[in-house]
C-alpha cells in the first residue's frame, strides 16, 4: 500500500515592476504621513512663536506658496520621470533632463515673480523676497525629485521628503527664535529645507550639436508637460474647491469649521492615492498596455485607503467629541459623506494616472465635465440643506465624476484592471463597523483591528498575495536595478581604479526586463531558485566568499557579475561558474598576464636606475580585469622615476589635487602605473615614506612589499581617507592580516601617524563585515563606512598634522574632508 503523494503548486512570484512599485508606494505613503504630522506640528508651534499679525502673514504666504508650487510638483517631476522610464538611450535621457532643468528654472523665475507681486499686498519687502526665493527653490528642486521618481528610487525620495520637512522645521524655529525674523524666517525655512535635494541634481550625458536648444524645442516633451499639468491640476482643483466654497458661502462659522475639519480627516485616502501614483507611474509609463500593473495599483489603493475611509465614515459621535472641541459638533454627521468624497477623489487621481501614463490626455474633457458636475452638486446641496447638504452633494458629485472616468477607461482597456479588487473582506469590514457604530468602545476595538489588518495587508510582500487573489501570470526575468557603482574618484591614489558597472562583458547581453516592452519566458522548470538566492549579494557571498556556488540562472548571474566588478572580484566569481562565465575567466587571466608583465618592466627599469619601489595594494589573486598598479618611490626620487620610464609609457596624466604627489603613466598595452611620492590621499600623506621603505622586504621580484602591519594600515586608510567603504577584494586582503600581533602593531603605528580612533573604527567595521560574510549573511557590498568615521579621522589627522608643525597639509586635510564625504555620500545614494 503506498501513501498518496501530494504536490503543492508553487506560489507565483510577483513581477519585478510590481515589486518595485509596491515597495515604493509603501515608502512614499509613510513619508507623506510623517510629513503631514510634522507640518501640522510646525504650524501649531508657530501659533505660539509668532504674534497674531505675523502668523496671519505666514498663513497667507504659506497658502500662496502652496498654490504656486502645485504646478511645479505635478508637471516637472512627472514629465522627467516618464521620460527617464521610457528612455532607451543617453540622448533621450539627456533631452529629458535638460527639458526639466529649463522648465523648472524658467517656471521658477516666472512663479517667483508672480508670488512676489501678490505678496506685496500683505507683506513687506523681506517677507516678499523670502516667499519668492522659496518658490524658486520649489521649482528648481522639482528636477531631482523627477529624477528620483523616474529611476524608481522611492526610498531615497521618501527619506528626502522627511529630511526636507525636518530641516524646514528646525530652520524655521531657529530663524524665528534665535534671529527674530518672525514670519519672514518662517517662510524662508521652506526654501532652506529644500536645499539637500540639490545633491541629487541629475548628471546629464553630453549631447551633440545644440542639446539645450534641442531639448527646449522638443514638442513631445512640451505636449506631455502640458497634458500632465492639465490632468493633475484638475485633480488638485477638485480636491480643494469644496473647502474654498464652504469658506466663501454664507454659513455658520461652527458648521464651516466642522466641515473643514472633517475634510482634513477624509483626505487621507487622496494622500495614499498620490503615493501609489508616484510609485507606479514610471512602470506604468514604461508598460503602457500592461493591465496587471494597473490592477496591482488599484488593489493596493483599496487595501490601504478603504479601511481609512470606512473608519472615518463610521466614527461614533462620542469618539469625535473626545478628539475635537465642542464647536465641531456637526462632524459626526458630515464625516460619513466627506469620507466617501475623499475615497472617490483618491480613486479619480489613480484613474487619471493610468491615462497620463499612456499619454492619453483626452480624458481631461470628462474630468472637466465631472468637475462641473461636482461643483454644481456642492452648490445644490448647500442650497437645499446648508453645510450638511453640501457634504451629501460632494459625495454624489465625486462618484458621478469617477463613474465618467471609469466608464471611459473600461471601454478602452476592459475590466482587467479591476480584477484584483478585494470585495468580501471590505464588505464585512463595513458591516461590522456600521453595526458597532452605536457602541463606541466596541467600535474602537473593531476599528483598531481593521486598521492593523489593513497595515498587515499593505506591508505584505508583493510575491505573497491573498489566496483568492493569487496572480496567474508568469514572472519575467528579474529586473536589472541599474545599480550605480561607487567607482574611484579622480583623486584615487593608492590602488586600482574601480570600473563602472556598465562594463559588463558584451558576451552576456544586458538584462532589460522591466524596461523592454517584450515578454521574456520564465526560466526552465529544471532550475528552481528562490528570489533570495538570486540576489547578487547572496550569490557573491556564497560563490566568492564562502566558496559554495549555488545553482543560478543566467539573468541572476548577470546581475551578480555587475556587483562583482564593482567589488573587483569578477575573476573569483567567474571561476566559480567557469562554464557560464568562461569569457570572464579568459579576460581576467589575460589581464593578469599583462599586469605582471608591466610590473616587471617598470620595476626593472627603476631598479636599473637605482630607484627602489614598494608595490602597494596589489592583490592580483582576487582576479580583476581592469586594475592598474601602484608604486611608491623614495623621497626626492619621484621625478627621476618618471624620467627613467621615458619611452615605456605613451600617455601621462595627473589629477589637479595631486599634481606633485602622483602621476599616472599609461603604456600602449595593459595596465597603467601610478607613481606616488608617499602613501597619501589627495596630497595628504598618511604614512612616512622613509619608514615604509625601512620596514619593506623583497618577495623575489624587482620590487619591495610593505611590512604586513603597514599593508594592513594601507588598506584601512584607503577605506577611511578615500573610498568610505571596503569592497570584497579589500576584505579578502584584510582577512589574512587580522592576526593579533599585526593588529596590535598596526594600532601602535596608526597612533604614531595621528589616526588611532579612525583605525579602531575601520577595524571594527571590517571585523564585523567578515563575521557576517563567514556566516553567509548577505549585506550591502561594498561595505560602507559611516560618514562620521571619515569626518572624525579627518579632524583627528588634521589636528595631528597641525601639532607636528605641518600647517599647510593640515589645512588641506581639513578643507578637503567635508567635500569628499559629501561627494561620496551623494554617489552612494545615487
Amino acid at each position: 500500500m503506498t501513501a498518496l503523494r501530494t504536490t503543492t503548486k508553487p506560489r507565483p512570484t510577483a513581477r519585478p515592476d510590481v515589486v518595485t512599485a509596491v515597495h515604493g508606494a509603501r515608502w512614499i505613503t509613510a513619508s507623506v504621513m510623517i510629513v503631514g504630522v510634522v507640518n501640522y506640528g510646525y504650524a501649531l508651534l508657530l501659533t505660539r512663536l509668532l504674534d497674531v499679525g505675523s502668523y496671519a502673514r505666514f498663513a497667507a504666504g504659506a497658502g500662496l506658496l502652496l498654490s504656486a508650487v502645485t504646478v511645479a510638483r505635478v508637471t516637472v517631476p512627472w514629465v522627467l520621470a516618464q521620460a527617464l522610464a521610457r528612455a532607451r538611450s543617453d540622448a533621450e535621457r539627456g533631452d529629458a533632463g535638460r527639458f526639466a532643468i529649463i522648465t523648472g528654472t524658467g517656471g521658477g523665475l516666472v512663479a517667483a515673480g508672480v508670488v512676489a507681486g501678490v505678496a506685496t499686498g500683505f507683506a513687506g519687502p523681506a517677507t516678499t523676497t523670502a516667499l519668492a526665493l522659496s518658490t524658486f527653490c520649489f521649482y528648481v528642486t522639482s528636477v531631482p525629485v523627477g529624477r528620483l521618481q523616474g529611476e524608481e528610487r522611492m526610498r531615497t525620495l521618501s527619506l528626502l521628503g522627511v529630511a526636507e520637512v525636518g530641516i524646514k522645521t528646525a530652520a524655521g524655529v531657529a530663524l524665528v527664535m534665535a534671529l527674530g525674523l518672525g514670519d519672514t524666517g518662517a517662510l524662508a525655512a521652506f526654501g532652506v529645507g529644500l536645499l539637500p535635494l540639490l545633491l541629487w541634481w541629475p548628471a546629464l550625458p553630453r549631447g551633440s550639436g545644440r542639446p539645450w536648444r534641442s531639448a527646449s524645442a522638443n514638442r513631445d516633451l512640451w505636449r506631455r508637460a502640458l497634458g500632465i499639468a492639465r490632468l493633475q491640476g484638475l485633480v488638485a482643483l477638485m480636491a480643494a474647491i469644496d473647502v474654498v466654497l464652504v469658506a466663501a458661502l454664507p454659513t455658520d462659522r461652527s458648521d464651516a469649521a466642522s466641515y473643514q475639519a472633517s475634510v482634513t480627516l477624509s483626505r487621507v485616502p487622496l494622500f495614499v492615492a498620490s503615493a501609489v501614483s508616484i510609485a507606479f507611474f514610471p512602470a506604468l509609463s514604461r508598460r503602457r498596455a500592461d493591465t496587471s500593473l494597473s490592477a496591482s495599483a488599484v488593489r493596493l489603493y483599496v487595501i490601504a485607503a478603504l479601511p481609512l475611509a470606512v473608519t472615518v465614515a463610521t466614527a461614533p459621535n462620542a469618539v469625535l467629541t473626545f478628539a475635537f472641541p465642542a464647536d465641531y459638533s456637526m462632524m459626526s454627521t458630515l464625516a460619513a459623506f466627506t469620507a466617501v468624497t475623499g475615497f472617490g477623489i483618491g480613486a479619480i487621481n489613480l484613474v487619471v494616472t493610468f491615462s497620463q501614463a499612456a499619454d492619453d490626455y483626452s480624458c481631461a474633457r470628462r474630468q472637466i465635465a465631472g468637475l462641473v458636475g461636482y461643483t454644481l452638486a456642492l452648490l445644490a446641496g448647500w442650497r437645499i440643506d446648508g453645510v450638511h447638504g453640501m457634504a451629501v452633494g460632494g459625495a454624489v458629485g465625486t462618484f458621478g465624476a469617477l463613474a465618467l472616468l471609469l466608464h471611459r477607461l473600461v471601454r478602452r482597456r476592459g475590466k482587467a484592471f479591476l480584477s484584483r479588487v478585494p470585495l468580501v473582506e471590505p464588505l464585512l469590514m463595513v458591516g461590522v463597523l456600521v453595526l458597532l457604530h452605536p457602541y463606541p468602545r466596541l467600535w474602537l476595538i473593531a476599528a483598531t483591528a481593521v486598521g492593523l489588518r489593513a497595515v498587515e495587508r499593505f506591508l505584505r510582500r508583493p510575491g505573497a498575495p491573498d489566496p483568492p487573489e493569487a496572480l496567474s501570470e508568469s514572472a519575467p526575468s528579474p529586473r536589472h536595478d541599474g545599480a550605480r557603482p561607487d567607482g574611484a574618484a579622480d583623486g584615487a591614489t593608492a590602488g586600482p581604479s574601480r570600473p563602472a558597472a556598465a562594463r559588463a562583458s558584451s558576451a552576456i547581453p544586458p538584462d532589460e526586463s522591466g524596461t523592454a516592452m517584450t515578454h521574456r519566458s520564465p526560466q526552465p522548470p529544471t532550475l528552481r531558485t528562490s528570489p533570495a538566492q538570486e540576489r547578487p549579494d547572496h550569490l557573491l557571498v556564497e560563490a566568492v566568499w564562502r566558496g559554495n556556488p549555488p545553482p543560478t540562472t543566467d539573468a541572476a548571474l548577470r546581475r551578480a557579475l555587475l556587483l562583482a566588478r564593482e567589488n573587483q572580484v569578477e575573476g573569483r566569481l567567474a571561476r566559480a561558474y567557469p562554464q557560464q562565465l568562461a569569457h570572464v575567466v579568459a579576460d581576467v587571466d589575460a589581464a593578469g598576464v599583462l599586469l605582471w608583465k608591466n610590473v616587471r618592466e617598470v620595476t626593472g627599469r627603476l631598479r636599473a636606475a637605482g630607484i627602489p619601489t614598494v608595490l602597494v595594494k596589489a592583490d592580483v589573486a582576487v582576479g580583476h580585469a581592469c586594475g592598474d598598479f601602484d608604486l611608491v618611490v623614495p623621497d626626492g626620487r619621484w621625478q627621476d622615476a618618471c624620467d627613467a620610464l621615458e619611452g615605456w609609457y605613451s600617455g601621462r596624466s595627473t589629477y589637479w589635487l595631486e599634481r606633485s604627489t602622483k602621476v599616472q603613466l599609461a603604456p600602449r598595452r595593459g595596465p597603467s602605473v601610478h607613481l606616488h611620492t608617499a602613501v597619501s590621499w589627495f596630497g595628504v600623506p598618511v604614512m612616512s615614506t622613509g619608514r615604509l621603505f625601512d620596514r619593506a622586504s623583497s618577495d623575489g621580484g624587482a620590487w619591495l612589499v610593505p611590512h604586513p602591519a603597514d599593508a594592513l594600515r594601507i588598506w584601512l586608510a584607503h577605506g577611511l581617507f578615500q573610498n568610505l567603504s571596503f569592497d570584497l577584494s579589500e576584505l579578502f586582503a584584510l582577512r589574512d592580516l587580522l592576526l593579533p600581533d599585526l593588529l596590535e602593531e598596526a594600532r601602535r603605528e596608526a597612533a604614531r601617524e595621528g589616526w588611532p580612533a579612525g583605525c579602531d573604527q575601520a577595524l571594527a567595521v571590517v571585523i564585523e563585515a567578515i563575521r557576517r560574510l563567514d556566516q553567509g549573511l548577505p549585506g550591502r557590498l561594498p561595505v560602507p563606512l559611516p560618514a562620521a568615521a571619515s569626518l572624525r579621522v579627518g579632524a583627528e589627522h588634521a589636528l595631528h598634522l597641525l601639532r607636528s608643525g605641518r600647517v599647510f597639509v593640515a589645512a588641506r586635510e581639513a578643507a578637503l574632508r567635508v567635500p569628499l564625504v559629501v561627494a561620496k555620500e551623494r554617489r552612494r545614494f545615487a
